[in-house]
């Protein structure tokens, strides 16, 4: 059945993979990036408890962010939103335009979501949300094709 076909798909990753590299490879990488260390750490907090998710990344500074986001190789990345979080996600969608891009904010309304998707963003979670909203949109954006 089911859990065959799964096993041995199991099989065939921690052969082409090695053993520990199987996990990590079923498991959504998130990046988070937010100028708040306070949300920053509850946010981390919250995704390291949740099955499938793997927090790659946090970062407060949107400089390093651009780095982070290269090198960690995130399937999404979470970017809290400022007055720089719209220019930022315009750099990440052009420099990495299959990762996923969820913004994450405190305001709310449809201009602003509009706004965000124009600037490149899959879509825009409330912070206030963030427990009912978030997990099923990662899961949504992040385009890995095992969800």
């Amino acid at each position: 059945g089911n859990n065959e076909k799964y096993e041995e798909s199991e099989k065939k990753m921690s052969l082409i993979l090695g053993k520990e590299d199987t996990e990590r490879a079923t498991k959504i990488r998130v990046l988070l990036v937010d100028d708040n260390k306070v949300f920053l750490r509850a946010a981390t907090d919250f995704l390291q408890r949740q099955c499938g998710i793997d927090v790659v990344g946090t970062v407060c500074d949107y400089q390093q962010a651009i780095t982070y986001a290269q090198n960690l190789e995130p399937h999404a990345i979470l970017v809290g939103l400022d007055e720089i979080g719209l220019e930022m996600i315009i750099r990440l969608r052009k420099l990495l335009p299959s990762v996923g891009i969820v913004a994450l904010t405190l305001a709310e309304g449809d201009a602003y979501r509009q706004a965000v998707i124009d600037a490149g963003a899959d879509t825009l979670v409330c912070k206030t949300e963030l427990i009912t909203d978030l997990l099923p949109t990662i899961r949504r954006v992040a385009r890995l094709g095992l969800f």
